[in-house]
């Protein structure tokens, strides 16, 4: 299934050019993938595999996501990622319950690299946010984005390509909870890649690292 369904969509992908700029060497992030297997992540087979280093998400139907074994409260993630398929988006989802059909669990998503963002509580939609610059990035090539995240202060800030877009702060704090963080494919025909995952849990420097 997972094949024919590559097949389908290759069709339309986009070159894999490569604007995304390398994580920051520190010592404090720490890779969350090894490049060839999905070990200490759990999604479901007939949508994630490895595909030429990158986590490989493809769905006919989508909404669903890819989660990490561990859970995670305040942190900084690094990461590369690209939308394959012509249409549609990908997003990182967190402070949310680990579901058994592996679905959003009333997490906070924010969506490299336009900006967007859209929180999964009941009755919420695309929560007010400070959007700092009108993003121009280009979702079909590879881009770099930083997520700094804070659980206790309910607290977002997220980067694209070393530009800070979006500045959060949730409007109660006391309903987000320590979970996963989860790769997504949006709802519909979709084909998305993440790669080079790195992460910092509890950031000692309160600033995105990426941004110059």
């Amino acid at each position: 299934m997972r094949f024919a369904l590559l097949l389908a969509i290759v069709g339309c992908a986009h070159p894999p050019i490569n604007d995304a700029r390398p994580a920051p060497a520190t010592s404090s992030l720490v890779s969350l993938f090894d490049g060839a297997t999905l070990k200490g992540w759990h999604g479901d087979p007939a949508l994630w595999a490895v595909h030429e280093g990158a986590i490989d998400g493809l769905a006919e139907k989508g909404g669903r996501l890819i989660y990490t074994r561990d859970d995670y409260a305040d942190f900084r993630l690094i990461l590369q990622s690209r939308l394959v398929s012509d249409g549609n988006h990908l997003g990182v989802c967190f402070w949310g319950d680990r579901m058994p059909d592996f679905g959003y669990g009333q997490c906070i998503l924010v969506i490299p690299p336009s900006g967007g963002m859209w929180d999964y509580h009941p009755g919420r939609r695309s929560p007010p946010r400070e959007t700092l610059v009108k993003a121009t990035f280009d979702p079909h090539q590879w881009h770099t984005t930083e997520i700094l995240a804070r659980m206790s202060t309910g607290e977002v800030r997220m980067a694209v390509n070393g530009v800070e877009l979006v500045r959060y702060k949730d409007i109660d704090p006391a309903r987000l909870r320590k979970g996963p963080i989860g790769l997504q494919i949006h709802a519909g025909v979709s084909r998305v890649q993440y790669r080079d995952l790195k992460i910092e849990i509890d950031p000692r420097e309160n600033r995105l690292i990426t941004v110059k």
